[in-house]
């Protein structure tokens, strides 16, 4: 029988004390060979073989790359968001998701479309659409409320203007009046 997939595969080092664990890990990092891990494991009082240092060391480099590209993912977010500081959130994840896809599209293979799941690949598009207007339609929603909001504090200031100020409430009016009509002109 095979492993199910998802189960979390758990090495000798994944149990041992987390100093000794993140020695092992810096000398991953340093590029130190693996007999060299397990001399300094047996000089600890671990014994472990080259075999599982090199397993534990694959996991170890697949998640370090995996950190390393959501740490790049993270950096792009937020240069979009310091070059559109409009932007929000969302709308930076939702762009930057649809570049990794994009750019991941144009660079299949052959092979690569091979092995691809019509049938998920149209669920994932769809959700990424999907996300998207419904952060369209949650924006004009919005917009409407702000626009409600500022007419009725428009609609209470000028009547409050037009019965205490009322030729301040004239000028306003007319200068009001007058950009509309420049508006109208120029467009």
């Amino acid at each position: 029988m095979g492993k199910k997939a998802g189960n979390r595969k758990h090495s000798k080092i994944d149990g041992l004390d987390p100093a000794l664990r993140e020695a092992v890990e810096q000398m991953l990092l340093s590029n130190a060979t693996y007999g060299e891990i397990v001399d300094f494991l047996g000089q600890n009082g671990v014994g472990i073989s080259v075999a599982s240092v090199c397993r534990y060391a694959q996991a170890y480099q697949a998640n370090v790359q995996m950190l390393a590209v959501a740490q790049e993912n993270f950096r792009r977010m937020m240069d979009e968001l310091d070059r559109y500081p409009d932007l929000d959130t969302t709308e930076a994840i939702i762009r930057l998701t649809s570049q990794n896809l994009l750019n991941a599209l144009a660079g299949a293979s052959e092979e690569d479309w091979q092995g691809v799941s019509i049938d998920k690949m149209l669920r994932e598009a769809n959700a990424l659409v999907r996300a998207a207007a419904y952060k369209k339609r949650v924006e004009m929603q919005n917009q409407d409320a702000t626009e409600a909001g500022l007419e009725a504090v428009r609609t209470l200031v000028f009547e409050a203007m037009a019965r205490e100020q009322p030729e301040l409430y004239r000028q306003v009016s007319e200068f009001l009046n007058a950009k509309k009509r420049d508006g109208l002109e120029k467009g």
